[in-house]
């Protein structure tokens, strides 16, 4: 019996037919794995390669809604999302002879809120019998910095002008009375400055607010600005800026403070000095920002 030669060419064109494979074919389409927000605008997405099939030398994953696209190995990167927004994704794999189907669509995601958003914490308003102390506790770890508003006046008959000074504590579990604070001000009313500083106090700057002799229904407006206070690996950064004029006077002030501790704070102190009380209508408003 004669026996005929297969050329070695046949051969593999015969097994490229029989497997679905030739020098000609685009990649199987990927196995979709799981995506996740990382930010109010981008998401990553993972992914598995098909084993069968041509090689894939490109991924892409594309989102739904928007078609918004990231290129790369597993995981993907997706940015350019928008903000508080719901989707999904799909991946392809793309090579020199075209693009696979897509995957199947992935878990869906929620991107965070912008991230130099201001998100309302806790409020607190002093009534009619006055407070010598206004408190924040359980404060989450879930923000970038935290910021308090605040509207003040008190009813201390100061020794000398129409203003006292209102202070800041700050704690981890518990409020830190300990000599752990430095700070340093500075101070204006339009004709004069002063400076103020300490390295071992007690409690952060010594911010001015009206006294009970300041004109009637004067309040002055403060900002405070706690960075990085969940941060662990470093001394809290607390700045301050505030303002207050009495019928012709006032004084403006800006601060800043160390909290010399890499605990994060969960507790908020403001109080007075020596021992007077917050009048009615002081307010303060606490509020977690996301920002970097």
């Amino acid at each position: 019996m004669a026996i005929k030669r297969t050329s070695s060419n046949s051969l593999v064109n015969a097994t490229k037919m029989s497997t679905g494979f030739s020098s000609a074919a685009i990649p199987n389409a990927p196995t979709i794995g799981t995506a996740t927000a990382t930010s109010d605008v981008a998401a990553t997405v993972t992914y598995t390669a098909a084993v069968l099939g041509a090689t894939g030398t490109t991924f892409t994953a594309t989102s739904n809604p928007s078609s918004i696209t990231g290129t790369g190995s597993s995981p993907i990167t997706v940015t350019g999302l928008t903000a508080s927004t719901s989707y999904t994704f799909t991946v392809t794999a793309g090579n020199a002879n075209g693009t696979s189907a897509a995957s199947s669509a992935s878990n869906s995601i929620t991107t965070s809120a912008p991230l130099s958003s201001y998100e309302s914490i806790a409020t607190a308003t002093v009534g009619s019998g006055g407070q010598s102390t206004v408190e924040f506790n359980s404060i989450p770890s879930t923000f970038k910095h935290l910021q308090v508003r605040v509207i003040a006046r008190d009813n201390r008959v100061p020794p000398s002008g129409n203003f006292n000074n209102m202070h800041l504590q700050v704690g981890n579990g518990s409020i830190d009375t300990g000599s752990n604070y430095t700070y340093h001000t500075i101070r204006g009313d339009g004709s004069s400055a002063s400076t103020d500083g300490a390295g071992n106090s007690t409690v952060t700057d010594y911010t001015v607010i009206p006294s009970s002799t300041a004109g009637s229904n004067t309040f002055g407006a403060q900002i405070w600005d706690i960075l990085d206070y969940a941060n662990t690996n470093k001394y809290k950064t607390i700045r301050m800026l505030s303002g207050t004029d009495n019928n012709g006077t006032g004084l403006i002030e800006f601060s800043s403070s160390v909290w010399r501790s890499t605990s994060a704070i969960t507790n908020l102190r403001f109080l007075l000095s020596s021992t007077p009380s917050f009048v009615q209508y002081t307010q303060f408003a606490l509020y977690g920002i996301k920002g970097a």
